[in-house]
């Protein structure tokens, strides 16, 4: 079914290309959904750099601080709008006071100036003839007099002072909306499409990063995991383990990195591994096109595609949405892991000797040698096992 398309045998990666080292993070930071826990806290190296992953978690350090302002300053809007409309109300109640006392101290004013004598409140206000009474209400008079005087300073000082800050209230008012425009309308749009740039890249970065110890990059040891769970549901009598996938995953396309392709985003591998065309050439089975050139571009031949190198014709029967993305992609990692575990089950039924696991590898490549080198690798994965968590 599948066409050899890598030599070699290096479970390690190698010493030139572990230049950063790092832990698997929970949930791969978001760029790996779903990260199996088994992979949490294991050492990885990302070859020679981790800018790309440095880079998005600056970026979203600087998204969420932009949100974060936002969430500020829209409470900030709201407290000031609240301080506003108190400061109306002071200054319109400083303002009727004002105007009140005004009233009532021009009232005293004619009063006086139409009695003509310091004793017009006795004759005008309250009519008393004894002369002790009109003494007491003389002082009366004048003490209102100044507290009407009084009030009128405190309604102006009042008034002042709510003036002042409804102006400085108002400046802050412009600036907070004005900010909030930038923000919203500029700087959120432009970081959240640099989140989502960068997110592209460091993707590719962590999904490619290797797992130490086994030389596996991480998404793709991820898929294989997965799939495993997958088919423990669906196939338990199956038995299928990671490792198993590893050993043809390994031969066939160097877990997703043969001709320079790396995992990326969900895991699908860029650029697409396609192999050469099944036409018949000498040592090559001649295989005429199945699906329109739809997975492999040819028209013509089939042509095997994918990590798992499946011939388009076979991966109708066994295509699987691995990553639950709504899509069925032989170039997908964990689509192609799980239909490779699928086809392992099909024609093994139980995966638990040597035995089976030779007749499965034989139906996968129709080759002993094949067979008995992915065997091998794949016992050696077991042997390795899965590395521990590294915190």
């Amino acid at each position: 079914m599948a066409v050899v398309t890598c030599s070699g045998v290096a479970l390690a990666t190698p010493a030139a290309a572990q230049a950063v080292q790092t832990i698997a993070p929970a949930e791969g930071a978001g760029l790996l959904p779903g990260l199996d826990n088994r992979l949490v806290g294991v050492g990885i190296t990302f070859g020679t750099s981790s800018i790309d992953v440095d880079a998005l978690q600056a970026a979203q350090a600087r998204l969420d601080a932009l949100i974060a302002e936002r969430f500020t300053l829209h409470a900030r809007q709201a407290e000031l709008a609240a301080r506003a409309q108190v400061l109306t109300v002071v200054q319109q109640e400083a303002t009727d006071d004002l105007i009140m006392a005004e009233a009532n101290v021009d009232r005293l004013t004619a009063l006086v100036y139409t009695k003509g004598s310091s004793g017009w409140q006795t004759t005008a206000m309250f009519e008393v003839d004894d002369e002790f009474a009109a003494a007491r209400v003389d002082q009366l008079g004048t003490s209102l007099t100044r507290e009407l005087v009084d009030a009128m300073e405190l309604a102006k000082r009042i008034r002042k002072r709510a003036s002042k800050e409804a102006t400085e209230v108002a400046y802050e008012r412009v600036a907070v909306d004005a900010r909030i425009i930038q923000v919203e309308q500029t700087e959120l749009p432009a970081s959240v499409r640099e989140v989502r740039v960068l997110s592209v890249s460091a993707a590719a970065t962590l999904a490619g990063a290797s797992v130490n110890g086994l030389g596996i990059p991480l998404a793709t040891l991820d898929a294989y995991l997965r799939a495993e769970a997958s088919l423990r549901y669906e196939q338990p009598q199956c038995g299928l383990a990671w490792w198993m996938l590893a050993g043809i995953g390994r031969v066939e396309s160097n877990h997703g990195r043969y001709g320079g392709a790396q995992p990326g985003l969900r895991g699908n591998v860029s650029p697409r591994i396609v192999g050469i065309a099944l036409d018949g050439s000498p040592g090559i089975a001649a295989i005429s096109d199945s699906d329109g050139g739809m997975w492999d571009g040819d028209a013509v031949w089939d042509r095997a595609v994918g990590p798992m190198q499946f011939i388009p014709g076979t991966w109708r029967g066994y295509a699987a949405d691995g990553n639950g993305d709504g899509a069925k992609d032989p170039n997908n990692l964990y689509d192609a892991a799980v239909g490779a575990g699928r086809y392992l089950c099909r024609a093994a039924g139980n995966l638990g000797s040597d035995a089976a696991l030779t007749r499965a590898y034989l139906a996968y490549n129709h080759s002993d040698v094949y067979a008995a080198r992915v065997l091998m690798l794949a016992r050696d994965y077991q042997s390795a096992g899965l590395p521990g968590s590294a915190v």
